[in-house]
């Protein structure tokens, strides 16, 4: 890969209107539509974009931004299961008070990587060892391409530690946290080494 970008989505109903995230599958609002036009806009003035593939979660909130950004840079967008968010089981399309309400018992305050928070969803190990496979079969199948890719707040932590090649234990004490819209740029260096070159880049929305 020459360049990976990585686009939280935008906002989304899930945002606004006291439902949980994860697997709850919202569209995204106006304000979320006009912020996606925003990153389209700016991506469209990069001309290193056009040697890209537009990947995407193919959750609503995820696929709709990317279909707004890839109108602007002339790219389909690829639906990919794999770049959802944490799957949230039984919590899907609840509330937060009832999620609240209705999680596993956890003990201790301490991260766990095994906690399954909710019945029928994902641990955090689970979690991220489906994303590391998902980046590590985007990433063999297009070996020369860009990727730019829409995913969720932990999806996209978590690849941002599969490209820092953390070890699941190594997820324990960090956390890489992003926020609705924020652009992040993953590059390799002349030595091979793995660079985070912007992190949550939101600069667009101030224009």
């Amino acid at each position: 890969m020459a360049t990976l970008i990585l686009i939280q989505h935008c906002q989304s109903e899930h945002h606004i209107n006291d439902m949980s995230g994860g697997w709850t599958d919202t569209p995204l609002t106006g304000l979320g539509k006009k912020q996606a036009e925003m990153i389209g806009k700016r991506l469209g003035k990069q001309s290193f974009i056009n040697d890209s593939i537009l990947f995407t979660s193919d959750l609503l909130r995820a696929s709709q931004t990317a279909k707004i950004i890839g109108e602007h840079l002339k790219l389909p967008s690829i639906s990919n299961s794999g770049l959802r968010e944490i799957n949230t089981g039984i919590a899907a399309g609840k509330t937060k008070k009832w999620s609240n309400e209705n999680r596993n018992p956890k003990f201790g305050n301490k991260f766990d990587l095994d906690y399954r928070e909710f019945q029928d969803g994902e641990t955090w190990r689970e979690f991220y060892k489906r994303v590391c496979q998902c980046m590590d079969s985007l990433s063999k199948e297009n070996p020369k391409k860009q990727l730019i890719i829409v995913t969720h707040g932990g999806t996209l932590g978590y690849i941002l530690a599969w490209w820092l090649n953390f070890k699941p234990e190594m997820i324990v004490s960090a956390y890489f946290s992003s926020s609705v819209g924020g652009i992040s740029t993953l590059s390799q260096n002349d030595f091979g080494q793995h660079v985070i070159n912007t992190f949550n880049d939101t600069s667009h929305f101030n224009l």
